[in-house]
């Protein structure tokens, strides 16, 4: 199982918007989980963008331009995030259908969509605690609830991953997957 959450140049435009104008992949970090939910492997890095960011985005992130002037664009990690991804049978975000979409629109630049390693199981922690609080909620106030206290550096990728780790840990827990 695979836990990731992308930090990004900013929220996807609409369906069939030109691809240059949708958000691109500034930060990406993913934890791998064994079947105990304990992890085994972690990945993560930025992406220079190709342009400079948006302050709101440098707001909610912290991330800044030259954070990411020596980074490499996505491309350059392609293969670790393929063999990162090859062989897990699911994949876990809170909010998954941005994450993934963000993804995807990452691989559709560089035109391996078809030849990533999707796992075929998608869990979406907002969607499984829509079950359990009878509506969508932020990640930060679930973490909240559920752990009882705020997420250390929150928007930052590797840090929300850890954090909806906690969250699926309490789901499982109380049965909720």
């Amino acid at each position: 199982m695979i836990v990731f959450d992308l930090e990004t140049t900013g929220l996807p435009k609409a369906e069939g918007s030109d691809l240059n104008m949708q958000p691109r992949i500034i930060e990406f970090g993913a934890i791998k989980l064994n079947e105990s939910l304990e992890e085994i492997d972690r990945l993560e890095f930025f992406c220079n963008p190709g342009h400079p960011l948006d302050p709101v985005i440098t707001k909610i992130t912290k991330i800044t331009d030259d954070m990411l002037k020596g980074e490499k664009p996505f491309i350059a990690n392609y293969n670790r995030l393929c063999e990162f991804f090859l062989g897990s049978k699911s994949m876990v975000a809170h909010n998954l259908p941005f994450d993934r979409k963000v993804l995807k629109f990452d691989l559709e630049r560089i035109d391996k969509v078809l030849h990533f390693p999707w796992p075929y199981w998608h869990i979406c922690t907002v969607e499984v605690g829509e079950s359990v609080w009878g509506k969508k909620r932020k990640l930060g106030d679930i973490h909240e609830e559920v752990v009882g206290e705020k997420i250390k550096d929150a928007h930052r990728s590797v840090n929300d991953v850890e954090a909806t780790i906690k969250i699926l840990k309490w789901y499982r827990s109380e049965g909720h997957i």
